[in-house]
C-alpha cells in the first residue's frame, strides 16, 4: 500500500523538470543546441573532398602536353590524341565536380561560433567557382574537334575568339575564386581549431607554383597539385572521423 509520505514524493519527482541535456564540450556558451546533421551528408561530403583531388591529379597527369601557353598550342594538343584528351577532361570535370560539392560539408566540422561565417562563406565561393569549372570542361571537346577538322591558324582563331565573348568571361572568370574560396575556408577552419593554420599558406604556395609553371608541365604540375590540395583531402578525413567518432 502506498502511504500518503511516498505518494508526495512520488508526485513531487514526477513533477520535477527533466534537465536539459549537456552541451557539447566544445561549443560556445550560450549557443543553442544544433540537430547533428545526417550521417549520409557527412559521409557524401568526406568522400567527395578525398576523391575529388585525386580525380583532379590524375587529370593532370593525362593531360596533353603543351609546347607553348598560347592558343595554338593549346588546340594542338588537344587535338594530337583524341582519346586521352577526353580521359583528361573526364578526370578534371569530375575532380572538379566533387570538390565543389564537398566544399559545402565543411562548415559541419565547426562546433562553435569561432571561425564559422568565414568557413560558410569560403565554402559557398569554393562551391561556385569549382562547379563553374567542372561545366568549363566541356569546351576541351569542341576546341580539339576544331583542331582535328580544321588547319591550326582557323581553329586557334576560332577557338580564341569564342573564349574572348565578354558575357563568357562571367563564367569562365570564376577561376581566381578558386583560389580565394578554398583560402578563405581553410582560415575559417583554423580559426575554428579545426585544422592547422600550416594548411593556408600550404595551399597558396602550390597554387602559385602552379600558375609558375603553366601547362607545359603537366607531370611536374599534377605532383605539386597533389600537395597543394592535400588539405581538402584532410577536410575530408575529418569529416569521417565525426562520423565514426559520433560526433555531431
Amino acid at each position: 500500500m502506498t502511504t500518503p509520505t511516498t505518494r508526495r514524493d512520488t508526485d513531487r519527482a514526477a513533477a520535477a523538470p527533466v534537465p536539459a541535456p549537456a552541451a557539447p564540450v566544445d561549443a560556445d556558451p550560450g549557443e543553442p543546441a544544433r540537430s547533428a546533421p545526417p550521417r549520409a551528408m557527412r559521409l557524401a561530403g568526406a568522400s567527395a573532398l578525398v576523391a575529388g583531388p585525386l580525380l583532379f591529379v590524375a587529370g593532370m597527369v593525362t593531360s596533353p602536353d603543351m609546347a607553348g601557353e598560347g592558343a595554338a598550342d593549346y588546340v594542338t594538343s588537344l587535338a594530337r590524341d583524341e582519346v586521352l584528351t577526353q580521359v583528361s577532361a573526364l578526370f578534371l570535370h569530375y575532380g572538379n565536380l566533387l570538390m565543389g560539392l564537398g566544399f559545402l560539408a565543411a562548415p559541419l566540422l565547426v562546433r562553435g561560433r569561432r571561425g564559422r561565417g568565414l568557413t560558410v562563406l569560403g565554402a559557398l565561393v569554393s562551391a561556385v567557382a569549382f562547379l563553374n569549372q567542372a561545366g568549363a570542361l566541356l569546351s576541351d571537346w569542341w576546341i580539339m574537334e576544331l583542331g582535328r577538322t580544321l588547319d591550326l591558324a582557323q581553329a586557334a582563331a576560332l577557338s580564341e575568339s569564342a573564349l574572348a565573348h565578354p558575357l563568357l568571361q562571367v563564367w569562365f572568370g570564376t577561376e581566381v575564386l578558386c583560389a580565394v574560396g578554398p583560402v578563405l575556408l581553410l582560415a575559417g577552419l583554423a580559426r575554428a581549431g579545426v585544422l592547422h593554420w600550416v594548411t593556408v599558406p600550404w595551399l597558396v604556395l602550390g597554387v602559385v607554383g602552379g600558375f609558375a609553371l603553366g601547362g607545359t608541365q603537366p607531370l611536374l604540375l599534377a605532383g605539386l597539385l597533389l600537395v597543394a590540395l592535400a588539405p581538402f583531402a584532410l577536410i575530408g578525413v575529418r569529416l569521417f572521423q565525426r562520423v565514426r567518432a559520433g560526433v555531431a
